[in-house]
């Protein structure tokens, strides 16, 4: 059998530190390392070269820890080196009496964009005519003469004329030693003449490079390798695909040693497949000899119909024609379990009259759970038999029952009652009314309410020992707390999936930003939170005070510190800025109507990249040096902004994203979390049960959970309410608030003058919305867009204090206003966002004593007591339901999500068992199910279903979804198949390096 082993390797030199699991290679390096580079003057480089010359990696890591790459397949001795390069410099000639204008923008080192301008044409056709006597149209021709640095990556002429036409640009590609614009007499090849060299600009290099540390290991390549793993599809189907991969020295080696001893050509023999059911040591072999044969060139087989509750492993073996029996076993693959599921029904919320219910029954077994039915009376049907629970009692509702074809159908919309609590479970019926149960009795959904409850209005008071820095007096010039009418919490939810992707820049042409799932976070950094921060830090310089809520979900505080994202935002930033400089080029040449916002958008990069940098590329140490100064409270999300209401039918998974959520935040802002942002709002009752056992004092709802709660709202929105049966308060949307700052069509991001967000007029947005109406759209001018979005602050402000001094008298306590909105409308969906909040803020601090800011833990200190009621299970999504994430093309997902999360539930009571095992064993099996909850986490993000239900990007949200659970499934057979699985240790090494995410939080979470 060919050698198949995946390594790891683990090194510490001095400053570097290495780590490789396969081919993946992680570098780091001290902080020290960044101190010996005066970044003004130079860059800090990393190079890996293979001592045999076939590998050469090279790349800028200025400012940054740590840096990845992959590595190639042959062995070799491979050179760590991080050297500091001083900065290019340039050097510019020209012979005219004035020098012209020549702007050289350089992408990289090896692309660069060069223009030239304010060249005496007319002057230079004289010269040539009096001079040489030549007519410049007949005998001259204009070109550029390209002399390069040797390039071993690129390869490029280190000499090149070319002829750039009449356009005044020109893309030059390699590394760029001197480009020089020049007059030669046409003829042909070989006979042309130098006349005069127009401009030339030369790269100054300077000292190249100092070396600052080095090291080396020895890495053993990649060897050949079959791997089985589980395919998830969309149905409820068991499917798995082997993958192979044979290096050239093996098949090599099998004709040397295999078919040449024997006589035998490569016509002669086949690459077969077999795959084995294993139990108990025994393997039984599950495909017949004919479905065998591998096509030529096919790396991968599926194999479809297989059975739960079983172990599987795959062989590649070499079988010579006409012969049965294999000739060579070549490959064989890591095993992989797939559990058996018991029958169950599981019913999920949809809204006040609809539950979505998904099955399994297993197909096999059904026959002999029918057979008494069937020798009895011979027809049989099955039912969903729905249930009310009510006083602890089921109540069946045969109004609502369901026949249902259990070999067609595994899921089904149920249509309901509000407000009532429902079961269900799958059932036989036969002719003669007898009833056979096919299933265990579903999990309990209460269904929403339409109409307010008549229940008695109550109070209760809750002293909450709530410490923050937000509790602090709010300063202001017109004495705010002592005249204030009324409460404004502005809360923003800072959001975002967990992508952990590079954005591929292309390898020709100008790079364009296309909207791609990978590029979502640098364009919320480079639009959203750093212009949000921006406006933070200058209002904090003026002196003005604010206080502002804020919650940044632990997927996003998780890439914000993720040393790849950072790398990856740095280069996003500097491909923004070389795109804005072209920009600023083209415009002057070919639009000046967008000239001045190519130079908005060139300064707004420019801005941006420095405040990353200010912060040592983690915006999460600006946040909470904002809270830490009492200017922001920062709340935190579920883990991985999973849709809760959905996750009750498996409380631990449920519990798993707020415990996880929690210890994440604290290792990020060294404090605890005193609320949350249940993801979209999402809310049913039980929920609150799990925030009160981690320490969460409050949460955010939509307008209508309060409104249509068991009880009247005595305060409507303008308070929060406590939950029943818990200490946690509920803090309802405003919806006047909502509907100003969030419609595009009602609200201020509408208005005409505000950047247009759709249409761009070039790689850029230069376009003012103009009409909502309209495709035509006229040039953006910025600063009539500045005054109205100050205009918009203004009227927002005299909105609020108007409404305060109307409802002031109706309460017993200053109303409040909760103005809820994502992030993200501030500064991506809206361009001018970040500015209205600018000017409000000062608005409210220089202009007005009637709205007072505040935060929720500060209203809660102030005001113990508020009403205490049940509210009605919600979201802020489309009609206030659950039925965005439970459309036809997403209700598919939950049960994949739902069977991964109870087996991971297995995996951790297994684990608790084995405290009498070896401390290495346990240990590894520790960092399994760690690794295995990561990916289980995943799975529940409610933005998959959320994107995919809107249409957008379905490929790649599905591709996110799959792989999630199929690692997860790596992990759980690794777990199960401990002992057999080979080199396990380096492949979880590759799988933790892969997907890092919540490293300190499950450490936590996780100790048994």
């Amino acid at each position: 059998m060919l050698k198949s082993n995946f390594l790891s390797i683990e090194k510490t030199d001095g400053p570097i530190r290495l780590k490789t699991a396969g081919d993946l290679l992680l570098v780091q390096w001290d902080i020290d390392v960044l101190n010996r580079v005066n970044f003004l003057e130079e860059d800090l480089f990393l190079r890996l070269r293979a001592e045999d010359g076939k590998f050469y990696h090279e790349k800028r890591v200025s400012h940054l820890l740590s840096a990845e790459c992959i590595l190639p397949d042959t062995a070799s001795l491979i050179h760590v080196e991080l050297f500091s390069k001083k900065k290019i410099g340039l050097k510019m000639r020209s012979s005219f009496y004035y020098t012209p204008g020549v702007t050289l923008i350089s992408e990289n080192e090896r692309r660069h964009h060069l223009f030239w301008k304010d060249i005496d044409w007319k002057g230079l056709k004289d010269e040539v005519k009096v001079e040489a006597g030549l007519d410049w149209e007949r005998d001259i021709d204009v070109c550029l003469h390209i002399k390069r640095w040797p390039d071993e990556v690129a390869r490029f002429p280190l000499e090149e004329y070319v002829s750039p036409g009449i356009t005044d640009n020109f893309l030059i590609l390699g590394s760029l030693k001197e480009v020089a614009l020049e007059v030669w007499t046409k003829g042909k090849k070989g006979r042309e003449r130098f006349l005069k060299e127009i401009v030339a600009i030369g790269f100054d290099p300077g000292p190249r490079e100092s070396r600052i540390c080095s090291t080396s290991f020895r890495y053993p390549g990649i060897f050949s390798s079959i791997r089985l793993k589980r395919e998830v599809w969309e149905g409820d189907t068991v499917q798995l695909r082997a993958f192979w991969r044979i290096k050239d020295s093996d098949w090599t080696r099998i004709n040397d040693e295999i078919l040449d001893p024997k006589g035998l050509s490569w016509d002669d023999v086949y690459l077969s497949i077999r795959l084995f059911q294993v139990s108990n040591g025994n393997s039984i072999e599950l495909m017949p000899e004919e479905e065998r044969e591998i096509i030529p060139g096919t790396s991968d087989w599926l194999f479809t119909g297989l059975k739960r509750g079983n172990t599987y492993k795959a062989t590649l073996v070499l079988r010579q024609r006409g012969i049965r029996g294999e000739l060579w076993s070549l490959l064989e693959s890591n095993p992989v379990s797939v559990p058996f599921e018991e029958n169950r029904i599981t019913l999920m919320p949809i809204d006040e009259s609809r539950i979505f219910a998904y099955w399994h029954i297993d197909q096999d077994s059904l026959p002999e759970l029918l057979a008494p039915l069937q020798e009895k009376c011979g027809k049989v049907k099955t039912y969903i038999k729905i249930y009310h629970e009510f006083a602890g009692e089921l109540h069946h509702h045969p109004d609502k029952d369901v026949e249902v074809h259990l070999g067609l159908h595994d899921n089904w919309y149920l249509n309901v009652d509000p407000d009532k609590v429902y079961r269900a479970e799958i059932v036989a019926v036969s002719n003669y009314g007898e009833v056979v149960s096919l299933s265990p009795i579903s999990n309990p959904v209460q269904t929403m309410r339409k109409d307010t409850g008549t229940l008695p209005i109550e109070f209760k008071e809750v002293q909450l020992k709530i410490d923050h820095p937000t509790l602090r007096p709010l300063d202001s010039k017109m004495d705010i707390p002592r005249y204030s009418k009324g409460l404004l919490i502005l809360h923003l939810h800072a959001h975002l999936p967990y992508l952990r992707r590079r954005v591929s820049y292309g390898t020709s042409g100008v790079w364009h930003p296309l909207g791609f799932p990978e590029e979502w976070y640098h364009e919320a950094v480079r639009e959203t939170y750093v212009p949000l921060l921006l406006i933070m830090e200058r209002l904090r310089k003026e002196g003005v005070d604010f206080r502002l809520s804020i919650d940044i979900s632990p997927t996003l505080s998780n890439m914000m510190r993720c040393s790849m994202l950072q790398d990856e935002f740095l280069r996003y930033m500097d491909a923004h800025i070389s795109l804005a400089r072209l920009e600023i080029e083209r415009t002057r040449r070919q639009a000046p109507q967008f000239h001045d916002t190519a130079w908005m958008h060139l300064e707004r990069f420019i801005d941006v990249r420095n405040c990353f940098l200010r912060y040592n590329c983690d915006l999460t140490r600006a946040f909470k040096e904002f809270q830490d100064q009492g200017y922001l409270e920062i709340s935190t999300c579920a883990a991985t902004h999973g849709f809760l209401p959905f996750y009750t039918m498996t409380p631990e998974g449920l519990r798993h994203q707020i415990q996880v959520a929690v210890k994440d935040y604290e290792n990020t802002f060294e404090r605890k979390p005193n609320g949350i942002w249940l993801p979209e709002c999402a809310y049913t009752p039980g929920i609150e049960q799990v925030l009160e056992e981690v320490g969460l004092h409050y949460f955010f709802s939509e307008s209508h959970a309060v409104l249509i709660g068991d009880s009247p709202s005595a305060f409507g929105t303008h308070a929060p309410v406590f939950l029943k049966g818990s200490n946690v308060a509920c803090f309802a949307r405003d919806p006047e608030t909502g509907k100003q700052v969030w419609s595009g069509d009602e609200g201020y991001p509408g208005d005409p003058d505000y950047l247009e967000f759709h249409i761009k007029g070039g790689p850029l947005k230069y376009n003012r919305i103009t009409s909502r109406s309209s495709d035509h759209k006229e040039p953006y001018v910025r600063a009539r867009a500045i005054e109205r979005a100050a205009q918009h602050a203004q009227h927002f402000m005299e909105a609020r204090n108007f409404k305060f001094n109307y409802i002031q008298n109706w309460f017993w306590k200053k109303p409040l206003v909760v103005a809820m909105y994502d992030a993200e409308l501030f500064g991506h969906h809206w361009y001018e966002g970040p500015e209205f909040l600018y000017f409000l803020l000062k608005k409210l601090y220089y202009d007005q004593n009637e709205t007072e800011l505040i935060t929720p833990s500060a209203y809660l200190n102030r005001y113990p007591r508020n009403q205490d009621m049940h509210i009605t299970p919600s979201s802020w999504g489309d009609k206030g339901t659950f039925d965005k994430w439970m459309y036809g093309s997403v209700s598919w997902m939950y049960r994949h999500a739902h069977e991964a999360l109870r087996e991971f539930e297995a995996m951790v009571q297994d684990l608790k068992s084995r405290s009498e095992e070896p401390y290495e064993t346990v240990s590894i099996r520790k960092r399994i199910v760690k690794q295995a909850a990561r990916e289980a986490l995943q799975a529940m993000n409610s933005d998959i279903a959320f994107v995919i239900s809107n249409g957008h990007f379905v490929e790649n949200m599905k591709e996110l979804f799959f792989n999630s659970l199929e690692r997860f499934w790596k992990l759980h057979s690794m777990y199960w198949n401990f002992t057999e699985e080979r080199d396990l240790e380096a492949k979880l090494l590759r799988m933790e390096l892969e997907n890092p995410i919540f490293a300190e939080a499950l450490s936590e979470n996780f100790e048994f």
